[in-house]
């Protein structure tokens, strides 16, 4: 046998002698003694009485004790203690248990201890807990700095021991009222007062509300183009409370242009350019609005122009208004035109609740063939529907993000009405329901994990759900491609129900700037009327996102296979890079 795997085993029978010396040394061993009739009741407590040393044994003494006093043994305590080599021997006197005679509530209002959870029959003749006692106040006390008073205090008045019964009556301070003040902003960009106090929910003459606080650094984290340069703070004066905020202008307003190469399969040699134009203006006149233009060119006859706008805190109302509008032109086939409304609203931090509205039609360009006298898999129609969704993030960045949890969840339903076509025999529309109902259902979850300094894993899954009689292709989702299926050209997947799972590792050289290694992949089905589809789809890839003063360059390159498509290709590959302007 080779030396080398002498030396190997060698290590490996060290490596576990080691690990059994450690695990053989000598326990340290907790020895309670009681009264014999106070046996009983320690019986009830399980505590552990072997520990790696004496100061673990102390710890689970303490906590002995203090679970004792919780629980209305409030004479509780330990009389003696004696460490004998590794073992420590202790004596508690446990004592009686302690209840409540009554808890009167006071002059606390009935309607403030309703909302607190406050039941007269939890303190009548039951043992006397720390922890409940603790929780009505916090209880309490919660409520009133949620309604203007920060400086309310509650204490246990007219205190009363009988024998082993305690009485008390609650006795709230409620201090002055407090209304919060205007916001002090000290900032070198535009950014109006009116609309930050807003957003944040701190407005000039409402009563303070501690909530607001709370929320404040996570809900400043959510505006992209700002950056909070030192802590907030809050001062009092006069019954007003003054929040103080110093930010920076942070250059999110970005032009981002991509140029991919393609194989062109319409011609024997040669490569197909394509590209994307995306324009995002945020905050454009110092009032948090948002203006976006999206252009895509996917193929040869193949566009996609996007358009948005973004109101917030409409008239001053916790209401933010959205508006995008998309259209498509599918090669020769069809275009598509989608017009979304949504109104949101904030119910705390970073969670939204959102209406909206959707209105969708498509129209044929030519006279799509005819196969086995059936529709074809394109057809024309008009989709109205109404939905609700819900929306939550711990980002630590609206951009970069480095480590969080996001949902998004999403669901409507609506009347789609298929429209004759002149131009296709109506023999194909007989027995055609022509008005249906349809559902849609989406979802997504990301989370950024970061393992080390220099280390994220990114983790994403999302779905979605069409259910209908009657779908078609240009009812469908459209994945593939940079945001989606990654190592596959745009929108290439038409699919009625899919889930895609993404796994991504990032290998940071500062917060902006990473090399990425890539896995994203996918099941996807389309349940459509006349050929149902079905398919796996495997993306995989490397790239690299670099940050400059002026904005960042990224580039990709990716694989992708499926069932339908074959297995990898490097002929097939896909290269995408582009650069990200911010100002």
């Amino acid at each position: 046998m080779p030396k080398i795997y002498l030396k190997y085993i060698y290590c490996l029978f060290l490596y576990g002698f080691l690990c059994l010396s450690v695990q053989a040394q000598g326990k340290y061993a907790l020895k309670v003694q009681v009264a014999a009739v106070e046996q009983a009741t320690l019986r009830k407590y399980k505590f552990p009485t072997e520990h790696a040393d004496s100061l673990r044994a102390e710890r689970a003494l303490k906590q002995l004790i203090n679970t004792l006093h919780s629980d209305g043994y409030l004479l509780a305590n330990t009389v003696s203690r004696l460490k004998v080599g590794d073992e420590l021997r202790v004596q508690v006197v446990i004592g009686q248990k302690f209840t409540w005679l009554k808890l009167s509530s006071g002059n606390v209002e009935k309607a403030l201890l309703r909302r607190s959870g406050f039941k007269e029959s939890q303190f009548e003749n039951d043992a006397f807990r720390f922890n409940q006692v603790a929780r009505l106040q916090r209880s309490i006390l919660s409520f009133a700095e949620r309604n203007g008073y920060p400086f309310a205090s509650l204490k246990l008045d007219s205190l009363r021991i009988e024998e082993n019964q305690i009485g008390a009556s609650l006795n709230l301070d409620l201090g002055p009222l407090i209304v919060f003040d205007s916001l002090d902003i000290k900032s070198d960009f535009a950014l109006k007062t009116r609309f930050l106090g807003n957003y944040l929910d701190i407005v000039q003459g409402n009563p303070y509300d501690q909530r607001k606080i709370d929320f404040l650094a996570q809900r400043l984290r959510s505006l992209p183009y700002l950056r909070v340069s030192e802590a907030s703070t809050l001062t009092f004066q006069n019954s007003e409370a003054t929040v103080h905020l110093k930010v920076q202008k942070r250059p999110v307003n970005q032009m981002d242009g991509i140029i991919g190469f393609l194989p062109n399969s319409n011609r024997l040699e040669g490569l197909l350019v394509t590209g994307q134009v995306d324009v995002d203006l945020l905050n454009p006149f110092g009032s948090g609005k948002r203006i976006g233009l999206h252009w895509q060119r996917l193929s040869e006859e193949t566009q996609n122009l996007n358009l948005q706008y973004a109101h917030p805190n409409v008239l001053g109302s916790p209401l933010n208004l959205d508006f995008a509008f998309d259209f498509l032109k599918q090669d020769t086939l069809y275009t598509k035109r989608v017009f979304d409304i949504e109104i949101g609203y904030n119910l705390g931090g970073n969670s939204f609740l959102n209406a909206f509205s959707t209105s969708e039609g498509t129209d044929l360009i030519g006279t799509p063939r005819i196969v086995n006298n059936r529709l074809p898999p394109i057809i024309d129609f008009d989709l109205t529907s109404y939905g609700l969704g819900f929306k939550w993030n711990n980002f630590d960045d609206p951009f970069v993000i480095s480590s969080g949890t996001g949902i998004n969840v999403k669901a409507s339903t609506g009347n789609k009405k298929i429209s004759r076509n002149v131009s296709l025999p109506a023999a194909l529309y007989q027995g055609i329901d022509l008005k249906t109902l349809q559902y849609t259902f989406e979802m997504g979850f990301q989370n950024y994990l970061r393992l080390k300094n220099n280390f994220v894993l990114v983790n994403k899954l999302s779905g979605g759900l069409k259910a209908n009689e009657q779908l078609f292709q240009n009812d469908a989702f459209r994945l593939g491609g940079l945001k989606s299926i990654r190592g596959f050209n745009e929108n290439f997947f038409f699919a009625t129900k899919y889930a895609l799972a993404t796994l991504e590792g990032r290998l940071l050289f500062d917060e902006s700037s990473y090399l990425l290694l890539f896995t994203d992949l996918a099941h996807l089905r389309g349940e459509f009327k006349e050929s149902p589809t079905s398919d796996w789809a495997l993306g995989m890839g490397a790239g690299l996102s670099f940050a400059t003063s002026s904005g960042i360059f990224n580039f990709i390159y990716a694989l992708g296979s499926s069932q339908n498509t074959g297995r990898f290709n490097f002929n097939q590959s896909k290269i995408h890079f582009g650069y990200t302007t911010k100002f």
